[in-house]
């Protein structure tokens, strides 16, 4: 899995128009509820590819085509427009819900309490007095849209990753010339 930006770019390896982003570590915390994840940019998924084994007595194969962080973007001017690209994106797994959010009302609020006495003739007897208090109670509520944590989020990760890794790339590229590849 992994992700090609189809634009005609200049790299420190050469030129591609299939540039191609592939995740290599993730770091989850689930204390605060944050995915770190760290990418390798590549000239195209062919030389991305070469560098995974599938098995693990294999050597480990050099890294070529593994281009840096800095690219020059030539489908939009003719003198070229350098780019920065980040290879560490951190982010909250949560989502997008629509709650009932209560809305509360400071209320004087007056309670029968019970107490314990005593008759004329020594009895103990159950008495009740009235003490009035404010008390903060419920009066409606409103639906609201609020960011929530996202328990689910670790059963899809590489998808989830992914689509974060294209809604940041899409802040460089255009989002027309971003595609996840399977």
């Amino acid at each position: 899995m992994g992700i090609e930006v189809n634009l005609d770019l200049e790299t420190n390896r050469g030129p591609t128009k299939e540039l191609y982003f592939r995740i290599d570590s993730y770091r989850i915390n689930s204390t605060v509820n944050e995915i770190i994840f760290t990418t390798t940019s590549w000239l195209s998924k062919e030389y991305a590819d070469r560098t995974l084994r599938t098995y693990i007595e294999e050597p480990i194969q050099p890294s070529i085509g593994l281009v840096s962080n800095k690219v020059i973007d030539y489908s939009s001017e003719k003198s070229g427009k350098e780019l920065f690209i980040e290879n560490l994106y951190k982010s909250q797994m949560s989502k997008y819900s629509e709650i009932d959010e209560p809305i509360y009302e400071e209320r004087e609020i007056s309670k029968e309490l019970p107490y314990v006495s005593f008759d004329e003739d020594g009895n103990e007897i159950t008495l009740y007095r009235t003490v009035t208090s404010l008390e903060k109670v419920q009066v409606s509520s409103k639906k609201i849209t609020k960011e929530v944590v996202d328990h689910t989020f670790l059963d899809n990760l590489k998808p989830n990753c992914y689509n974060l890794l294209k809604k940041e790339l899409s802040k460089v590229f255009p989002d027309k010339n971003i595609k996840i590849l399977e």
